[in-house]
């Protein structure tokens, strides 16, 4: 079969957070852009909802919070921590930073759909859904492109590309922004740097109680499980069982019912919503796995976001340090194609720019996993060290750098929206 060929500036491989801002940004700056996402539309269940303070900071540096936050959200404005049902720990956002003090949640797809708008009106950007990438373009050992395959469906500002069948996507720079289980991280066959999986957590969602805060982020010690809660727009709340690794496998084979005992005795406000579960349909399981790839850069293409360095939803920051990434990945594109250089050394800027902060969100999260575990001796420590945190100084510049910025990202003035 004929295969047609496609010409574009950069290729984005993932129309996740990351991708559809790094797809704005660089159109913006008039750098012709093309998006790729395999499924057939945004709408997806329990994918990263929570922005952090930082997250505000960045889209009020680009002039763009106003305009996202004129859709559908909800501000939660503090942290607090349970053990028994008991208030050991309060984190106010506004006692770390004076302005932006809160996390957003917004759903993924209205999001999403946001910037997707924003970036309809430059006609050098294209997008188009369930096209599926399955091989790469290559000169030597240069990536050039990648081979897709796309069915029909929706696009944006698309009319000149195929509506269907194979293409040869050629692109001066390939981005991949797809997520956690990256095809082109397999396919340009990256080495890792870290592995970590230790632990799964259990989503489910059920409407809210009437005596529930809907503006505050819980989580639970109790006897049987860990238990985190966010608010979730349509009235529910979302709820995440933290287990260890595998720890589901033996539930489900213990059945339903044992397992909606233990929830129901940690936690009798939720009797309402498990009693009636007859199975685990309402359950969707997330593996914790942390990531990270050794060398993000390689000669005409880069992975950023989680293909490059996913973290687990502890913090719920994922996708506010993916949106730092494509950030400044659209900032060190601009500045290559402005000077003619897209050269592997270029392209490495912004893993260098972007490491220490990755790393350092990282290293936490494996800290706090250690004390999230269900082991008999840090279990009991666990809820001591949450209650004595925010009395101690050096925690709280901890929770500082996870949550917020210190300073505005350093970007090009053309990356501001005008009002």
């Amino acid at each position: 079969m004929l295969k047609n060929e496609v010409q574009t500036d950069v290729c984005i491989v993932g129309a996740g957070p990351a991708g559809m801002l790094l797809g704005l940004l660089l159109a913006k700056q008039g750098i012709e852009v093309i998006v790729l996402e395999k499924n057939v539309d945004f709408h997806r269940e329990y994918r990263g909802e929570i922005t952090q303070p930082r997250f505000v900071q960045m889209m009020k540096q680009l002039n763009l919070l106003d305009y996202i936050e004129s859709n559908d959200h909800v501000k939660i404005n503090e942290v607090v921590v349970f053990h028994d049902q008991k208030e050991i720990m309060q984190l106010a956002f506004d006692t770390l930073i004076e302005e932006e003090s809160y996390c957003a949640r917004l759903t993924q797809p209205t999001l999403l759909m946001a910037l997707l708008e924003k970036a309809k009106q430059y006609p050098n950007f294209k997008m188009m859904f369930n096209t599926k990438v399955k091989d790469l373009l290559r000169d030597g050992e240069k990536i050039v492109g990648v081979y897709a395959q796309r069915q029909p469906g929706d696009s944006t500002n698309a009319e000149q590309l195929p509506s269907e069948g194979e293409m040869n996507i050629h692109a001066r720079v390939t981005v991949g922004v797809d997520g956690r289980n990256s095809t082109m991280e397999k396919l340009a066959n990256y080495e890792l740097d870290l592995d970590y999986y230790v632990n799964d957590l259990l989503w489910f969602s059920f409407e809210k109680p009437e005596s529930w805060d809907y503006n505050i982020y819980h989580f639970y010690f109790q006897k049987n499980y860990n238990y985190l809660f966010l608010p979730k727009l349509g009235g529910l709340i979302q709820c995440g069982i933290s287990l260890t690794r595998g720890e589901f496998a033996k539930i489900k084979e213990e059945g339903i019912e044992p397992f909606k005992q233990r929830i129901i005795e940690d936690l009798p406000i939720l009797r309402p919503y498990v009693e009636p579960m007859t199975d685990f349909k309402s359950f969707v399981l997330l593996l914790c796995k942390m990531r990270y790839v050794k060398e993000w850069a390689k000669d005409g293409c880069l992975l950023i976001g989680d293909a490059a360095h996913c973290v687990t939803p502890w913090g719920a920051v994922g996708s506010t340090l993916a949106l730092g990434s494509a950030i400044i990945t659209a900032d060190v594109l601009y500045k290559g194609f402005k000077n003619n250089d897209l050269s592997l050394e270029t392209l490495k800027q912004v893993q260098k720019r972007r490491e220490q902060e990755v790393k350092m969100i990282q290293n936490l999260q494996v800290t706090l996993e250690k004390f999230l575990t269900r082991e008999p001796l840090k279990k009991d420590l666990a809820p001591l060290m949450f209650s004595m945190a925010t009395k101690m100084p050096d925690i709280m510049t901890t929770y500082k750098q996870l949550y917020t910025r210190e300073t505005p990202l350093d970007i090009d003035e053309s990356f501001v929206f005008a009002d």
